[in-house]
């Protein structure tokens, strides 16, 4: 089962490893919330795999390169999200050039972010990553804008299996996925009886438990009923959690592992 990450308000910051396997870290937020930025120091010194992210999602683009590098050399994460753009295929792609050719660190592993408007751009995404040594591939939930986003990645994934993977499993022998977040976590039950998932699918972060928990929206056999909610983590960091909420939260995490596993 690949390692589960779910971002999380600070209520639940005292059972970060009971709810986490591995600690998934906002970048913009490091320098905007003390008492973020120094639970999240605390966790990335003893994590034997952790991510800190660009925020791309959170604004659109990724922090700028020069403040992404110090944050990285502060923080010390296992794997760091090259700066992408979201749904911006050329701008990624020249991002992810400009940002390893000036800022690589040869004591950090990189994951690098799929953007595009089909799946032959980010096919070369994942060309141009592997490329240039990258440890882990991220795939967005909205992989291609305005398509199917509960079923587009695992088409792609299909697809580029039959497409690219098996056509040459040596040159793409070292490669492995992330997937970012989710628009209805009942997606990665398409993953779970795919023998190609098993192997290349290495990590999924994704807060959805978390809001919908917090929203009062139970997790059912089909996943998230209603739409993806509009709140983002990042907003809602100081929300106090009821009895009720706590509850349904918890519910939902275990409902989840259950789409995964």
């Amino acid at each position: 089962m690949p390692l589960i990450s779910h971002e999380i308000p600070k209520d639940l910051f005292p059972i970060h490893d009971l709810i986490n396997d591995y600690p998934y870290v906002l970048g913009h937020l490091l320098n905007l919330d003390k008492e973020y930025a120094d639970f999240y120091k605390r966790k990335l010194e003893t994590a034997p795999f952790s991510i800190l992210d660009n925020s791309a999602f959170e604004l659109g683009k990724s922090i700028p390169f020069q403040e992404l590098y110090d944050l990285s050399k502060e923080y010390k994460p296992t794997h760091l999200v090259l700066p992408d753009v979201v749904n911006n295929y050329t701008q990624t792609i020249n991002n992810a050039n400009e940002y390893l050719k000036e800022f690589r660190e040869e004591d950090i592993k990189y994951i690098g972010v799929c953007q595009g408007d089909t799946f032959e751009q980010i096919a070369d995404c994942i060309d141009l990553y592997t490329m240039h040594r990258v440890d882990i591939i991220a795939l967005p939930f909205d992989l291609i804008k305005d398509a199917d986003y509960v079923t587009v990645r695992y088409r792609f994934f299909k697809w580029w299996i039959k497409k690219f993977y098996t056509v040459d499993p040596e040159y793409y022998k070292n490669v492995k996925f992330h997937l970012l977040g989710c628009e209805n976590p009942i997606e990665f039950a398409l993953f779970k009886d795919n023998f190609y998932a098993e192997q290349l699918i290495n990590s999924i972060d994704t807060s959805s438990p978390i809001i919908n928990g917090w929203l009062g929206t139970k997790f059912t056999e089909d996943g998230l009923l209603g739409g993806k909610p509009k709140a983002k983590l990042a907003d809602n960091l100081d929300i106090k959690l009821s009895k009720e909420q706590l509850e349904l939260i918890s519910y939902n995490i275990k409902k989840f592992k259950e789409y995964v596993k």
